[in-house]
């Protein structure tokens, strides 16, 4: 996240920056963002750059911030609507993602941010409480019921998570590079959502 130095800076000198910041990450993918180009528009030195920010990756944990704060608040009302329901949570997540990114200020920065790996990777660390290390997904876990799920142990339960997480990422990228089968994708989505709750071996075998 920003130093305190960008927080103390003047607000017209600070939104100038995050305006050239979502301008080049709408311009290029997540790899190609140029911080000579963020500079250039910004009007600021190379130099004061990393006054303000660590490197390329913690600049978009900031821009990414209203959505994680969003996503959040989306996880939230999942669970309470849902009484914790992880498989109904996850389908809630994929429609706020998708609802987020075809808002009109957001549609061409996260069509490019959204369909990288690496950004992907950003994410899942800044919901970690930006600690890769952390494996106790603390974003999600105090709102999942799990006295419901066929699991012996929390490590069982991040398993699964972990496999929620991946096929979700997938359907993101999807969503973000083929806009137009938004509908179609999410119900392929919600298709594997319901394999993965119900499993895939019959009862009786």
């Amino acid at each position: 996240m920003p130093t305190e130095t960008f927080m103390n800076l003047p607000v017209e000198k600070k939104n100038k920056l995050i305006m050239a910041i979502k301008k080049e990450f709408a311009r290029v993918p997540y790899d190609k963002v140029s911080i000579n180009k963020i500079v250039q528009e910004a009007d600021i030195s190379r130099g004061s750059f990393y006054m303000y920010f660590k490197d390329k990756e913690d600049m978009l944990g900031f821009i990414l911030s209203k959505y994680y704060q969003e996503l959040i608040a989306t996880i939230k009302k999942s669970s309470n609507d849902h009484e914790g329901d992880l498989f109904a949570i996850f389908r809630d997540i994929l429609r706020f993602t998708a609802d987020f990114g075809m808002e009109e200020d957001n549609i061409a920065f996260c069509m490019n941010i959204f369909t990288s790996d690496k950004v992907h990777s950003c994410i899942t660390a800044e919901l970690s409480f930006r600690d890769i290390k952390d494996k106790n997904y603390t974003w999600i876990r105090p709102y999942i019921n799990s006295s419901n799920l066929n699991i012996n142990s929390e490590e069982d339960l991040y398993d699964i998570l972990e496999i929620l997480i991946s096929v979700t990422q997938k359907a993101v990228m999807q969503l973000f590079l083929h806009i137009e089968e938004r509908d179609k994708i999410i119900k392929k989505y919600d298709k594997k959502i319901e394999i993965l709750k119900h499993g895939m071996v019959k009862e009786n075998l």
